[in-house]
């Protein structure tokens, strides 16, 4: 039997080819993207990118290539905050970052090696706390990236999560790297045949103990603890300044097109705490264009998004849903926790329910006897 899977969250395509946006993230082990704000100090307790920059870089996924692909640098944009402000790009008219935001941010190139091809991506470098004393707003900040490739524009975007450090700050880090070396990449290729997932529980950006931690799969409509099984599976504790964190090494077996794992923590104050991943296989033959009406990422509470997905041939790109038999089956996870919302199992969903639930995440799983 056949099976692939296909994540909806953001896309755009063009020609028969779907452009997976991917933020590519490194960022050194153990620190994660969280900015925890102490008011009372005014600094940044965790993680302060002054000490530990992050760097930022676009991998879309051409469903068509079957690979990661390169933006065109012409044309290419990063923004902070709003992109349909101007005045949020990060780079003028030379391509150079603006005088602005040179204090935060500078551009630099992320190189990595898939086989004998080295693939080099725009990158940028967070080098700057992006709250501090002079700040007046606490929440969340947004960078986007916004460029082509072969004519198709995409946007991706990555969140900095902002915190503030009284109270409980509890959270999970997840931190990843593939078999090539390259934190960030979770991208299964012919020369990343596994990728690791490394999950701590954390108090203000700081590791601790007293939390069990497990790893879970979604199959279907349900989270399935997953069980160590040799060259598809594999856990184990990885132990970091004597706080012990639960590792996930997936194979290429265990992904089938884009997955769903996620970290769990059970903790002493009897609460649970989830972290999600989407490791994808690019390996697959085929492949799932998922023919949502509504393209982009955004619909409006009048609006119903329905999916009428085709399988494709990668080699030919030829149509194969019909002559192979293809049959598909969807669930719909809030994106908040990644828990399933029940009640709905066809092939739309109504604005009004993405309202609702505070945003959707759609799996589609396609299955072929042939």
């Amino acid at each position: 039997m056949n099976n692939l899977t296909k994540i909806k969250e953001f896309y755009s395509y063009e020609d028969g080819d779907t452009l997976t946006p991917h933020m590519g993230v490194q960022i050194d082990v153990g620190y994660g993207l969280q900015q925890f704000y102490d008011a009372t100090t005014k600094e940044v307790t965790q993680t302060n990118f002054a000490d530990h920059p992050v760097v930022l870089f676009p991998q879309a996924w051409s469903s068509r290539n079957g690979s990661v692909v390169v933006p065109s640098t012409t044309g290419q944009q990063w923004y902070y905050g709003n992109p349909s402000n101007a005045d949020s790009g990060i780079l003028d008219s030379n391509g150079n970052v603006k005088s602005t935001f040179a204090p935060l941010f500078e551009k630099c190139t992320v190189s990595i090696a898939y086989g004998s091809t080295t693939l080099n991506f725009p990158g940028l470098r967070i080098k700057g706390n992006l709250v501090g004393p002079d700040s007046s707003d606490f929440t969340d900040r947004y960078i986007y990236y916004r460029s082509t490739y072969d004519g198709k524009e995409f946007t991706c975007q990555q969140v900095i999560p902002v915190q503030s450090v009284s109270g409980e700050a509890y959270g999970i880090l997840v931190s990843c790297q593939g078999e090539n070396g390259v934190s960030g990449d979770d991208v299964l290729s012919s020369d990343n045949d596994y990728v690791e997932y490394t999950a701590f529980f954390q108090l203000a950006g700081q590791n601790i103990g007293g939390a069990t931690l497990t790893w879970e799969h979604l199959e279907g409509n349900s989270w399935v603890t997953v069980v160590h099984t040799a060259g598809l599976m594999e856990l184990s504790d990885v132990t970091v300044s004597g706080v012990t964190g639960k590792k996930l090494k997936l194979y290429d077996h265990a992904v089938e097109g884009t997955e769903v794992y996620r970290a769990k923590a059970e903790f002493t104050n009897h609460k649970t705490y989830y972290a999600t991943v989407q490791p994808t296989d690019v390996h697959e033959l085929y492949y799932i264009d998922d023919n949502c009406s509504i393209v982009g990422e955004t619909i409006k509470d009048s609006e119903t998004a329905t999916f009428t997905p085709k399988v494709y041939d990668r080699t030919s790109g030829a149509d194969v849903t019909a002559s192979m038999g293809w049959t598909f089956e969807y669930t719909y996870l809030k994106k908040s926790d990644r828990s399933v919302i029940s009640g709905i199992t066809g092939n739309s969903i109504t604005g009004a329910k993405v309202k609702e639930v505070g945003g959707v995440m759609v799996r589609i799983h396609a299955s072929s006897n042939a």
